[in-house]
C-alpha cells in the first residue's frame, strides 16, 4: 500500500519562503492518509509519499500494489497527475479525502472511490482489496453511511512521516463546526454536530508527535477549536498536565472563531497550555458583509476588542480576510488596510473569494449565474465590482499590509502587547538545541538582514532585541516576516495566484517535479 500526499500550490499561509531558514521542507503533515494507513489491517505493509518533500518514484510505484491518494481541491491537478503514474505502473488506485467527497466527478479516472469519512465504506474498501487487488473494469464509488467515533480512531502513523522535515506538527481533535457560513465547505463535509476525540487520545498523539520528531509546535488542525466548548474546556487540563509533566517542549496553535475573545474560561487554561496563536477568520472588518456571509458570530465582541482580549493572554491573532464579496466597494481596500493598521495583527491571510462546491455560496451563485470556469482569472465568482477592479486592490492591500516597515512596526506592537502576557517557560536546552539555534539565527541574519532588500527595516527592530539577547525573539520574527514579505511582493506583481483555492495552477508536472518549491 503506497500512500501519497499530492504537493500544494505556493500559498501565503504555508510559510514556503520560510522553509531554508529553519531547514524544513514542507508545512504540516497530513492527517488523513497517516490516520488511514493506521487503519489498514495489520497484514498489510504501508509505505508513505508525502511529495511535497519528495516525489513518488518509478520505484515507489513498481513496490505498490495498490496506491492511495488524499488531497483538497487546491490540489486536483496533482491527485490526477499521482492517479496517471499509478495507472502507468499498472496499480489500482484509491482516491478519499474532502476533494473527492464533494466532487467524486472530479476524478473519472481512479479505480476506486472512497466518500466521506473513514466508516463502513472503509471497511468495504478493505475487504474488497483484500479479496482482489487488481484493477476493477469500472470505477468503483463506496460511500460512507455508519462513521467512525473519533474517539475509535487510531493514532495517525506518524511513523511512516518524517516529521522532523516539516515546519510544525498537526493533531486533530475535533471534526464539524456548528456555524454555517455561507462560503463554507465543512458543515456539507462534516456536519455541525462536532465529534471529538478524548484527551487521553490527544495526549498519546503528543507523546507519538514528540517520540517521531516533532521538537517545537503543533497546530490543532480542528476547524474550529471551540466548536463544542465544553469539550475543549475538558481537553485543557489533560494538556496542562501534559506539558507539565513533559517540561512544556512544545507551542501549540489552533484556529477558532473570533467569539473565543468572549470565553475567560478557555482562554485563561490556553494560556496555560501555552497556546501562542490563534487563527481567527475575521473575513472582513464591515459587519453588514459579516451578516451576509451568516457570521454575525464575529460581532459578538467588537472585533478589535476581540483581538486586544487575545493579545492580553498571550496569543497572537491570525486573520483570515476575504476580499471581492458582494457588499464589497471600492473604498474596501482602504478599510481593509485600516482594520490592519488599527489591529496591529501581523499576519493576514488576504484571498479573493472562491466559492466551493457543496457551500450555499456555491448555490446562490449558481442560480444566479456567477459562477466561471475561466481557469485564466483569480476566482471562480462573478464580481459585482469590475475583475480588475477587485484584482488591483487584492494586489494594493498585499503590497502596503506586507510594506516592510509596516510589518515589522506591527511585530513591535506584539513585543509589547501580546509577548509579555505569554507562560513563562523554563525549558531544558540541550547542545542539539544549540546547534539548531546558531545555525537558523545565522541564516536569518544573513538572509533578512544583509541579503534582504527590507534589511534596514529588519535591523531597526532586531538590533534592540539582539542587545538584550532576545535571539528566539529575532528568530521567530525574522523567519515569518521574511516569507511574508516576500510572498507579498510576489502577490502585489502578480506572480501569485490571489486566492489559495483558485484554479490558476501551474501543471501537475512542475509541481510534482524534484526540487521544485514546496508549499502546504
Amino acid at each position: 500500500m503506497l500512500l501519497v500526499f499530492p504537493r500544494y500550490s505556493p500559498s501565503f499561509g504555508s510559510f514556503d519562503h520560510a522553509f531554508p531558514l529553519v531547514g524544513a521542507k514542507a508545512f504540516m503533515p497530513p492527517q488523513g492518509l497517516l490516520v488511514i494507513a493506521a487503519a489498514l489491517p495489520q497484514s498489510w505493509e504501508a509505505r508513505f509519499v508525502d511529495e511535497n518533500l519528495r516525489p513518488a518514484t518509478a520505484a515507489d510505484f513498481r513496490w505498490a500494489e495498490i496506491v492511495f491518494v488524499s488531497g483538497m481541491h487546491i490540489q486536483r491537478a496533482q491527485i490526477n497527475d499521482i492517479n496517471r503514474r499509478a495507472h502507468e505502473a499498472g496499480r489500482v488506485t484509491v482516491l478519499g479525502g474532502p476533494s473527492v467527497s464533494a466532487c467524486p466527478d472530479y476524478y473519472p479516472d481512479f479505480d476506486y472511490l472512497h466518500i466521506g469519512e473513514m466508516g463502513d465504506a472503509t471497511e468495504a474498501l478493505f475487504a474488497r482489496l483484500e479479496a482482489d487487488a487488481v484493477r476493477p473494469a469500472a470505477q468503483v464509488v463506496l460511500t460512507t453511511a455508519d462513521r467512525r467515533d473519533l474517539a475509535d480512531f487510531p493514532l495517525p502513523a506518524y511513523e511512516l512521516a518524517q516529521l522532523p522535515k516539516y515546519f510544525m506538527g498537526s493533531i486533530q481533535f475535533s471534526s464539524g463546526c456548528p456555524y454555517d457560513c455561507e462560503f463554507c465547505d465543512i458543515p456539507a463535509l462534516y456536519g455541525r454536530n462536532p465529534r471529538l476525540k478524548t484527551p487521553q487520545q490527544v495526549c498519546a498523539e503528543l507523546d507519538k508527535l514528540r517520540a517521531c520528531g516533532v521538537e517545537e509546535a503543533v497546530y490543532f488542525v480542528d476547524d474550529n477549536f471551540i466548536a463544542n466548548r465544553r469539550a475543549a474546556r475538558d481537553l485543557l487540563p489533560a494538556l496542562i498536565d501534559w506539558q507539565k509533566r513533559n517540561g512544556y517542549p512544545l507551542r501549540l496553535a489552533c484556529e477558532a472563531t473570533l467569539n473565543i475573545a468572549k470565553r475567560p474560561e478557555i482562554l485563561g487554561p490556553m494560556r496555560e497550555a501555552n497556546f501562542q496563536t490563534v487563527f481567527c477568520g475575521i473575513e472582513t472588518p464591515e459587519p453588514e458583509a459579516l451578516r451576509a456571509m451568516d457570521k454575525a458570530h464575529n460581532m459578538m465582541v467588537p472585533i478589535l476588542e476581540g483581538v486586544q482580549t487575545l493579545n492580553r493572554y498571550g496569543m497572537e491573532v491570525v486573520s483570515g480576510i476575504i476580499m471581492g464579496l458582494d457588499t464589497d466597494a471600492r473604498e474596501t481596500p482602504e478599510r481593509i488596510l485600516a482594520f490592519v493598521e488599527a489591529s496591529q495583527i501581523p499576519l493576514l491571510t488576504i484571498n479573493l473569494l472562491q466559492a466551493l462546491p457543496r457551500t450555499r455560496l456555491w448555490d446562490r451563485l449558481a442560480a444566479e449565474g456567477r459562477l466561471t470556469d475561466d481557469e485564466s482569472l483569480e476566482s471562480n465568482v462573478v464580481f459585482r465590482q469590475p475583475y480588475r477592479q477587485v484584482v488591483d486592490g487584492w494586489r494594493e492591500c498585499m503590497a502596503r499590509a506586507y510594506e516592510p516597515t509596516a510589518l515589522f512596526a506591527r511585530f513591535e506592537h506584539q513585543v509589547r502587547a501580546t509577548y509579555p502576557h505569554r507562560l513563562t517557560v523554563e525549558r531544558k536546552v540541550t547542545w542539539k538545541d544549540v546547534k539548531k539555534g546558531l545555525g537558523v539565527i545565522a541564516r536569518v541574519l544573513w538572509t533578512c538582514g544583509v541579503a534582504a532588500p527590507y534589511r534596514r527595516a529588519f535591523w531597526d527592530f532586531a538590533w534592540p532585541r539582539l542587545k538584550v539577547l532576545d535571539i528566539e525573539r529575532v528568530i521567530s520574527v525574522g523567519v515569518v516576516a521574511h516569507h511574508l514579505i516576500t510572498f507579498a511582493s510576489e502577490a502585489s506583481r502578480g506572480a501569485q495566484n490571489a486566492s489559495f483555492y483558485s484554479a490558476k495552477l501551474r501543471p501537475a508536472a512542475d509541481l510534482a517535479a524534484p526540487g521544485a518549491v514546496t508549499a502546504a
